[in-house]
């Protein structure tokens, strides 16, 4: 096959596995609005979540589930909880426990599908919670004098002899962006030009290298930051936009041809060929090429690989504008507010949407997520790293030639990412490998093992249930290890039920549940230049109490910097309060991380998995015991190691105390943690003893929908002294018409000014976003 042919098959075939890839693999997005991000210990985070795809042309139907969790420093799951969709997206909330330690945690969503791609690529949001203890520490201050700089030549490479535009990036040992002025200098013709900082620490120069010079930038200490030396072969690309029209410029080296290809969410599609002969080509593309959001522009070689990158970034002439006006807002307490949300097309057309919105006092104002809708979905979801301020680069009070510049810069330096072609794209790596399934209902697996031999289990009965329902199935299975119960929906603390028993030819039969599927650990990766501890958005809060910001946020008495005696780790009251819960169902509300699998329990926060041998069917050796103990959590009754299968199904109510830990014992051990349970009969044991051939299990079911409570004082309510610090909070408001009505009542702090976030969607699928803040006239 001649080489321009083959050349040709193989960029056609590229274009049609990106199709397939857009179609029927396109990865989710999911954003999180936040009431807030500070909270007490025990208080609860109001949310609400939307789901959206990547691409336009996904043929998939969206998932039906969204998960929601608050991750420690440690990476265990404090919290966790599933939202089904609801006609208004997935409305939630989490209820913080009572006993959680001051600190930094993390807000982390996601669905199942969005498990086939990268981690990094899930709803992040770091909130802070001010709890029953911990070491009081003031946030780092920046030392501006000790400043860091890291240059991204425009599209990844710049050559000597030709402009080249160079984009940099000026942070504190903190990792936080400061201002910086300085000269871009030569080994052999001194300062060159000043170069500046012009937002968020970054900035941009342009000159023409020479042969066998070196440069650098010189800060007014004298102190240098040599460049990167130019490179002898491979591509760039350069691109200016003006009034709707794009100047390209693409230069390569080492022979031979490339071919310039446009990518965005959906379609890849080969703008030009340009021939590596170190000579610039250069060309004009108009907006009818590009799709709103992020596009890349890709040199890619005869050999498939990414000689060269630009992003850039096309805004929405059709973006919705949403405002909101205060008809009615005194400062008087308990009074009733109104306000007046309109939402419109650029033209001033009225549009319909449905939005979220939180009202908060405004002493928690530096405690607001940096993100929207807008900026999330069509920028931070898609760039590796923090991006700081991102909803700066959206925000309509922000004159728009000044948010253009800084995208553009952004997207010159932490946009670029230098990498070969992607595994979506690889024509050598086969079908796509895709693990996790949209999740449309929810499911169960499982896997059943002989008791004395590894032999595969046959003639059996197989038997589901699920009490609450009165449901009841049984299937006679001649021959199977695994099992799947699908095409379920069930709320959460649904209890379940599998018995197999004995099987016609007298062998008896183990079921284990295979536990819910967790989000793995990971480092989220910090944007270029960013340490990851180092850019606090708000001063850190660590005092028990701020004036009347955090009433009685922590119960502490504290003797010194180290000695903070902490209150509330029992759990007596609810034994009383959830006396109708049996033990596994309660741990499976308390604490996200625990699994329980019919035999044990397993703290999957601290497993770690070992990969098992294989069987072969023929094998009828005695069992081997099960040496894995990791993550297994320990269980003590009235002193005594014991079964969990022995006290999974004894009542809450039954118990007369209970303890739980994520930490090993220092008597009993348990790699995942330790449950202690003391029984209000001491005979009770004996009761509650059962076949290991029944499972009991209860799996993470969607959450019950529950409302914010908003008291109507005008209307006579009174809940006592109102100190709340979300004043209000509705994940629905219907906007009609291009409007909508909204009314709350002071609560008994007035603390002015009101900050006000409204999220939502179009009617016509368009995200809006508009964060103010409201005082009394």
């Amino acid at each position: 096959m001649p080489d321009s042919l083959l050349l040709r098959y193989k960029l056609d075939s590229l274009l049609l596995r990106y199709k397939l890839y857009s179609a029927w693999c396109s990865p989710e997005k999911v954003y999180l609005h936040l009431d807030r991000t500070c909270y007490t210990a025990g208080e609860t985070i109001w949310f609400k979540g939307w789901v959206q795809e990547a691409s336009s042309s996904s043929v998939m139907p969206p998932s039906n589930y969204l998960y929601a969790e608050v991750i420690d420093r440690e990476g265990e799951a404090v919290v966790r909880v599933k939202v089904k969709r609801s006609n208004n997206g997935f409305p939630g909330y989490m209820e913080l426990p009572d006993i959680m330690e001051t600190g930094d945690y993390t807000l982390r969503a996601y669905t199942l599908w969005q498990l086939n791609g990268g981690l990094e690529y899930l709803f992040n949001e770091k909130i802070r919670i001010i709890g029953g203890g911990g070491k009081k520490s003031k946030a780092p201050k920046a030392n501006h004098d000790a400043v860091e700089i890291s240059f991204y030549p425009e599209g990844g490479r710049y050559f000597e002899g030709h402009l080249s535009a160079i984009g940099f990036k000026a942070v504190d040992r903190m990792g936080r962006s400061v201002n910086f002025t300085g000269s871009l200098e030569s080994d052999r013709e001194g300062v060159l030009q000043q170069i500046v900082t012009t937002h968020d620490g970054m900035g941009v120069f342009s000159f023409i290298p020479r042969k066998d010079y070196k440069y650098s930038v010189r800060d007014a200490s004298g102190k240098k930051y040599p460049l990167p030396a130019p490179s002898q072969e491979g591509g760039t690309i350069q691109l200016r936009s003006r009034t709707g029209r794009h100047y390209v410029s693409a230069l390569g080296f080492g022979g031979g041809t490339a071919s310039l290809l446009l990518r965005d969410g959906t379609d890849l599609c080969r703008v030009a060929k340009i021939a590596l002969d170190g000579k610039m080509d250069s060309f004009m593309l108009g907006d009818t090429l590009f799709r709103p959001g992020i596009n890349h522009l890709l040199l890619v070689n005869e050999e498939g690989k990414i000689l060269s990158e630009r992003l850039f970034f096309i805004r929405d002439g059709k973006s919705p504008l949403c405002r909101l006006e205060m008809t009615r807002l005194k400062p008087d307490r308990r009074a009733l507010s109104r306000g007046v949300i309109s939402l419109n097309s650029p033209d001033g057309s009225a549009l319909d949407g449905n939005c979220s919105v939180s009202v908060v006092r405004g002493v928690l104002k530096s405690w607001q997520q940096s993100d929207g809708i807008t900026s999330y979905m069509g920028l931070s979801s898609e760039i590796r790293g923090r991006i700081n301020d991102p909803y700066y680069y959206f925000d309509p009070d922000v004159p728009e030639p000044e948010r253009n510049t800084a995208l553009d810069m952004l997207m010159m330096i932490q946009g670029w990412r230098y990498y070969e072609l992607e595994k979506i794209l690889d024509l050598r790596s086969g079908n796509f490998r895709i693990k996790h399934l949209r999740e449309l209902m929810q499911e169960v697996r499982g896997h059943i093992t002989r008791r004395l031999s590894h032999r595969v289990p046959r003639d059996f009965t197989f038997t589901f249930m699920i009490p609450k329902r009165k449901a009841v199935h049984s299937v006679d299975v001649e021959k199977g290890r695994e099992f799947i119960v699908d095409s379920l929906d069930f709320p959460e603390n649904t209890e379940m039920l599998i018995n197999i028993g004995t099987s016609r030819l007298g062998a008896s039969y183990i079921p284990k549940w295979d536990g819910d599927v967790f989000a793995g650990p990971y480092s989220y990766r910090p944007a270029p230049g960013f340490a990851w501890d180092g850019s606090a958005n708000a001063p850190i809060l660590n005092e028990p109490v701020l004036g009347d910001t955090l009433q009685a946020a922590v119960i502490t008495a504290r003797m010194d910097e180290d000695d903070v005696l902490v209150f509330g780790n029992s759990y007596r009251d609810d034994l009383v309060t959830f006396g109708d819960l049996t033990l596994v169902e309660y741990l499976s509300m308390k604490k996200a991380t625990f699994v329980y699998d019919g035999e044990n329990m397993v703290n999957r926060s601290r497993q770690r998995f070992m990969s098992d041998s294989a069987l072969t069917e023929d094998e009828d050796s005695p069992e081997q015991e099960d040496d894995n103990e990791s993550g297994r959590v320990k269980l003590i009754v009235d002193d005594s190691e014991d079964v969990w299968w022995g006290y999974d199904m004894v009542l809450l109510s039954d118990l007369k105390s209970l303890s739980i830990s994520t930490m090993p014992d220092p008597v009993f051990g348990g790699d995942g943690g330790v449950v202690h349970i003391t029984l209000k009969n001491p005979d009770f044991r004996h009761k509650v003893d059962r076949n290991p051939s029944l499972l009991y299990f209860v799996p993470l079911g969607y959450q019950v929908p529950r409302y914010f409570s908003s008291p109507r004082y005008d209307q006579g309510d009174d809940v006592g002294y109102d100190d709340r610090n979300t004043v209000w909070w509705s994940p629905d408001v219907v906007i009609s018409g291009g409007r909508a009505e909204i009314e709350f009542c002071n609560n008994d702090l007035s603390d002015f000014p009101y900050v006000v976030r409204i999220e939502g969607i179009s009617a016509d699928g368009r995200p809006f976003s508009r964060h103010c803040l409201v005082s009394p006239k």
